[in-house]
């Protein structure tokens, strides 16, 4: 409680004024803060994929991403986006958490924790999950891979894994739940190809079918590649018909630069996160934790497809049954410019002279030919074509809202 309030209250308690009531004492901190805190962290410990060489040898600028340090950008951001959407393109997806997870209970814990249904995935498929709290609140998302009956392979996003880690603990604790969940995000590499061409390029490396009829979207067979065991997810992220390739940490630079040579001739180039993210915002995937905050739910936040309210139970049920009944307030949509303006990811979103709104995300995107977005919402604001008026540096700026993917909308690109 800081000094005012408290003046205040006691003012208010006994009847007098506050300038009556007076001021306490400035006192020192009881316990002194050192100028080398204030500063900044002795060490800051950071983490390199198995890739991590290669990428600084061909010049990509780095970025810190958490712990993470991770290619931002090759050669320009235009330069790699036309690679994928017209072409092909490799990334460097080391950083997302990886948890095993086995045992004959598997499933079922997996059922708990996620808003969606797993117990009855079938071996040899992948599907998308979203955790939430007791809140409702989103923690998490990622992909499930369905192995054999008593084995999953999930995925979390880059900084989260630890903790998802200890969830998973957590609610397996005091229980005869015959299942064990292990961190094995240090024992994988992985890489996703995606573009026109992605299959031609991984065709003349692998014996595995990977037509559409027998290798199909969300599916995920184990194979080999280049004579390296490997983890074939059919799953994208920015867009385009992709696959999400994970091997043993050790084989990873080997994987990378067998794609590359085999991608020459198909006009393969590497991508890097700044490319990564207006793909996707394209598609308009959400990014927790940039996307979402510490009040988002998942349906406020456009994903309800993924909240299956028809299983007996998961972690959040009962609070987002309350969000459902009292009805939505907010909304998470996409927006797109009406005319040039320097948007920044944060910027309000006003009204009469008041911020209703917030944008997540925000890039120029080559297809639309003009700014695109992500932002928070009252949900009376949320219909499609809704006039906003979105307050930059330089002035306010408008835009319109755009609930429809801007590209590929029907995803057929992905499942062809």
């Amino acid at each position: 409680m800081c000094s005012m309030a408290s003046i205040h209250l006691c003012a208010r308690e006994t009847d007098r004024s506050i300038a009556e009531t007076g001021t306490t004492t400035s006192r020192p901190p009881f316990q002194p803060v050192s100028f080398g805190a204030l500063a900044g962290r002795i060490e800051e410990p950071v983490k390199y994929t198995p890739v991590h060489h290669t990428h600084v040898g061909l010049g990509a600028e780095q970025l810190v991403m958490g712990q993470w340090i991770r290619p931002r950008i090759y050669t320009t951001t235009l330069n790699e986006y036309q690679a994928v959407r017209e072409h092909v393109g490799l990334i460097d997806v080391s950083t997302l958490g990886k948890l095993d997870v086995k045992g004959k209970d598997a499933g079922a814990l997996l059922d708990k924790v996620y808003t969606n249904r797993f117990k009855l995935l079938k071996p040899g498929r992948v599907r998308y999950g979203v955790m939430c709290d007791e809140s409702g609140i989103i923690m998490d998302d990622g992909t499930v891979t369905r192995l054999n009956d008593d084995h999953f392979f999930i995925t979390t996003t880059s900084g989260n894994v630890e903790f998802i880690h200890e969830w998973l603990e957590w609610w397996t604790a005091g229980t005869d739940m015959d299942v064990s969940v292990t961190n094995v995000t240090s024992g994988y590499a992985a890489l996703n190809i995606a573009g026109p061409n992605a299959r031609e390029v991984l065709s003349t490396l692998t014996d595995t079918d990977l037509s559409t009829e027998v290798f199909p979207y969300m599916a995920a067979p184990r194979g080999r590649i280049a004579d390296i065991p490997a983890l074939m997810l059919r799953i994208g992220f920015v867009g385009e018909m992709g696959y999400e390739i994970h091997v043993p940490a050790e084989y990873g630079t080997a994987l990378w630069n067998i794609l590359m040579e085999a991608g020459k001739s198909y006009g393969i180039a590497p991508f890097g996160v700044d490319t990564q993210r207006l793909l996707r915002l394209e598609k308009k995937h959400v990014i927790i934790g940039q996307d979402t905050d510490a009040l988002s739910n998942p349906l406020e936040a456009d994903m309800g497809w993924v909240v299956h309210f028809k299983k007996r139970d998961f972690i959040g049920k009962a609070a987002l049954q309350r969000v459902k009944q009292r009805g939505l307030q907010n909304k998470l949509v996409g927006f797109k410019m009406n005319e040039d303006a320097l948007v920044e990811d944060g910027c309000s979103i006003v009204q009469d002279g008041q911020s209703v709104g917030r944008v997540t995300s925000f890039r120029y995107s080559p297809t639309v030919d003009s700014g695109i977005g992500m932002a928070w919402l009252p949900q009376t604001m949320g219909s499609d074509r809704t006039p906003l008026l979105i307050h930059t540096a330089t002035g306010d700026a408008s835009a319109s809202v755009h609930n429809q993917p801007f590209y590929d909308p029907d995803g057929v690109k992905l499942k062809t």
